[in-house]
This record gives structure tokens, C-alpha cells and sequence, in this order.
């Protein structure tokens, strides 16, 4: 919740920052209310019982522009991107293709080796491992560190529930993530070079948060990576997130996110500038237009 909340409070601020913005934000009423400009910014409630797709689609009905927020998980974003698109409305989100593939991290894996990236190799759990003195496993489709695992013996190991998990060798090197920006035509702006903080502990890791703009010294180093991966998944398009393990020897890819990422929280800060601004006009070119009133997202 805390990461999501930063996500949700960067992004609206970003947004109702511009001129002619008004944000509709779906929110589940069991949780506070959030404290946003009210002239800027409407809560549209959820309720428990409520149909929250029916809600959804009865926002977007409201809006312009539709921006989902969500985890790769299940799932979870490629259907709410599509669960938009058949509202007809604009929706700030990478193509269905790229979705579908950034959320195998075998399949991203397999992907980006194919285009000579540094990749950690992923193998679905039960196939021969990768060879390591210790592995990581985790789901295949998981989001950020939850139920990221390391595993001493691989051969003893079992998962804790049901799905697709996958093998890794561990990687040593500091965790890092890369913000960007990618347009129709597959060109990258580098955004921010970030430090993120992940934690062992207990046989696992675990994820606290992300220093923004704290690796800018790495930019020569991966802004060649960043626009390599935007040649190796087309469909990328507006933010996009890559979490890298960074060594001495260079960068070393661990998963790419098509979305909004907790990356985002404090970029506008940092960069001196709005990146909403840029990025919704990806997608919707009149929002570029200043003191249009009627402009949703």
C-alpha cells in the first residue's frame, strides 16, 4: 500500500500540476482519503460489494484519458489496460504485446538475451537450474521483491503455494532501476538513474523504497541500455521501469516494468520539470494544448 500510495500521490500531482487537468481518481473508500486540489481532483468511490470493473468503466465515461496503476501480477495490468481500451477512451499504457511479454520475466529474459542484453538467466522452477553456489526464486509474473526467495539448496527447495515460479542464480551487485521514456517510434529518453534499497533477511528479500536520481553518475553507462531494451520489446511505449543489478563488469537486467513504477514518486522533483506532461501527450496529442478546461485524465 505504501509504495502504491506514492505512486498515486506523485502521478496526481504531476497531473493536476498541469494546466486544463482534472483528475477522476477511482479509490477504494475503506481506505483515507487522499488530500488533493478539489478543484483539480474528484474521488470516485468504490465501495465493498460493488462491481469495481463496472466502476471503473463508469469513470472512464467521465474522463478523456484513462491512466492505469497495477501490477503485472495475475494478470493484473494487461487486463485492466484492455478492461480501458474497450471503454474507447485514451489509455496511458504500452501495447498489449508488450505487456504480455515484460510480464514473463522468463519470457523478458529469454527476450532480451536474443537481442545480446545482459539478462539474468531464468528458468521455470523444476528445470535444470542455472549453475550457482545459491539461486533466486520468485514468481514468474511478480511485482517488485514479494515472494523473492534465496535458496541455498534449490534441489530441497518448495515453493510455498501454487504458480509459476522460476529459478535465477544469484546475481551480487547493487540494485538499481532505470526510469524512461519511451515514444511512438521507439525512442528513449533516460529519465532518472535510481538506486533502490532491497534488503536480505530471513531467507528473502525485501523491498524499501527507491533513491531517485541517485546513480546519475551510471547515465553514459545505460542510456545505451535503455534504448536497447526499447528496440528488444516494441509496444513499449510512455514510462517504463527496469530493474538492473549493477556491477563492475556493467549492467545486468533483472525485470522491465511497462508501467508507472515506484520510481516515478519524486522524478518531477528531481528532473526540475513535469514528466506527466510529456508523457500523456504520447498518447493524447490536445493535451499539449494549454487552458483547455475540459481535458480529463
Amino acid at each position: 500500500m505504501a509504495e502504491a500510495n506514492a505512486m498515486v500521490a506523485a502521478l496526481v500531482g504531476d497531473l493536476v500540476a498541469l494546466d486544463g487537468i482534472h483528475v477522476t481518481l477511482c479509490w477504494d473508500n475503506r481506505l483515507p482519503p487522499p488530500s488533493f486540489p478539489a478543484d483539480r481532483a474528484a474521488l470516485f468511490p468504490v465501495a465493498p460489494g460493488e462491481d469495481p470493473e463496472a466502476r471503473w468503466r463508469d469513470a472512464a465515461a467521465l474522463c478523456d484519458v484513462v491512466w492505469p496503476i497495477a501490477p503485472e501480477s495475475d494478470g493484473l495490468l494487461g487486463h485492466v489496460a484492455a478492461l480501458f481500451r474497450d471503454t474507447g477512451r485514451t489509455v496511458v499504457a504500452c501495447a498489449p504485446d508488450a505487456i504480455a511479454l515484460a510480464s514473463s520475466k522468463t519470457a523478458t529474459a529469454a527476450r532480451l538475451a536474443a537481442h545480446g542484453i545482459a539478462a539474468i538467466p531464468t528458468v521455470p522452477f523444476g528445470a535444470p537450474p542455472p549453475p550457482a553456489a545459491r539461486h533466486v526464486v520468485k514468481p514468474d509474473d511478480g511485482a517488485g521483491c514479494l515472494d523473492t526467495f534465496i535458496v541455498d539448496d534449490i534441489a530441497a527447495w518448495t515453493p510455498p503455494h501454487a504458480g509459476r515460479w522460476i529459478v535465477q542464480p544469484l546475481v551480487e551487485g547493487a540494485a538499481c532501476s532505470l526510469s524512461m521514456l519511451v515514444d511512438d517510434a521507439g525512442g528513449v529518453r533516460l529519465l532518472g538513474c535510481n538506486r533502490q534499497t532491497v534488503e536480505r533477511g530471513n531467507g528473502r528479500f525485501s523491498f524499501h523504497g527507491v533513491e531517485v536520481g541517485a546513480m546519475e553518475h551510471r547515465r553514459a553507462a545505460w542510456e545505451p541500455l535503455a534504448r536497447a531494451i526499447a528496440a528488444a520489446i516494441p509496444g513499449l511505449r510512455g514510462y517504463v521501469a527496469v530493474d538492473l543489478i549493477d556491477r563492475p563488469d556493467g549492467p545486468v537486467v533483472v525485470e522491465v516494468n511497462p508501467r508507472l513504477s515506484v520510481g516515478y514518486s519524486g522524478l518531477s522533483r528531481v528532473l526540475g520539470w513535469n514528466p506527466a506532461g510529456d508523457i500523456l501527450t504520447l498518447f493524447n496529442p490536445r493535451s499539449a494544448d494549454t487552458g483547455r478546461e475540459d481535458a480529463h485524465a
